[in-house]
């Protein structure tokens, strides 16, 4: 509960916390609504319910760091971020975090100037989002494009180091979806427009059925690590949606 209590919440928030004492303690989040950041730094399991997190300036909406066993994001909403002097807006961030899973079900990310999702700075094993909403509005981006005239890309909602990524039935407005080689398995259900694969042998897609659980697909297994004569190159990144727009 570390990163509740360095943010100091007051009562009249409403803050609902159910702390285990158990080993599989877990830090439960319920009905909040606030205008400052929320960090997630201790090696627990998060239960975030109908939090909602907006109106920030130079920062992320929600941070992720440390080692966290799992992170579990329902119908919560994180956005409308805007740079400020450090040039940082993002509606969800990872920064140095180990995340066994991260799973997201009928949560917003929107109007966050640079970034929706920003997991580069860390590693995850299962990150799903299902029924969620990477989305920036017209006006906002049309916000962005007036502060910034050499501007000509939306904000992006940015995968690295995962080991299985599923995106399951989501919407996708006026946003960039970026998935790094370093992300080895992603399950797509559902549409996802413009769909660009630029190194398909680093990252396997799979696209299934509606209605078909991520489950019924096979997780990647590990390959093995290249000898130490082995010549690697750096890969680039797997621009896996244009820009969408409505």
């Amino acid at each position: 509960m570390g990163a509740a209590r360095r943010l100091g919440f007051p009562a009249s928030l409403g803050l609902t916390l159910f702390i285990a004492t158990s080993l599989s303690a877990n830090v439960v989040m319920r009905g909040i609504s606030l205008d400052r950041p929320l960090v997630l730094d201790e090696n627990t399991d998060y239960e975030l319910h109908s939090v909602a997190i907006t109106g920030l300036s130079d920062c992320a909406a929600l941070t992720l760091t440390g080692r966290i066993s799992s992170v579990l994001l329902d119908r919560c909403t994180f956005g409308r971020v805007w740079a400020g002097e450090e040039g940082k807006a993002a509606a969800m961030e990872c920064a140095g975090a180990v995340v066994g899973t991260l799973t997201a079900r009928h949560t917003t990310f929107f109007d966050a100037e640079n970034q929706l999702a920003a997991l580069r700075e860390g590693s995850f094993g299962r990150v799903t989002f299902e029924h969620c909403r990477f989305s920036t509005s017209d006006s906002f981006l049309k916000q962005i494009y007036a502060n910034n005239p050499w501007r000509t890309t939306p904000p992006v909602a940015e995968f690295y180091n995962i080991d299985r990524l599923e995106l399951l039935d989501n919407e996708y407005s006026n946003t960039i979806i970026i998935i790094h080689p370093s992300v080895k398995q992603v399950v797509v259900r559902g549409t996802l427009p413009g769909l660009k694969l630029e190194n398909p042998q680093a990252t396997q897609v799979i696209q299934i059925n509606p209605g078909q659980l991520a489950s019924s697909v096979p997780v990647l297994a590990a390959s093995p690590s290249p000898s130490p004569s082995a010549s690697v190159s750096r890969p680039m990144p797997i621009v896996l949606a244009a820009i969408l727009r409505r």
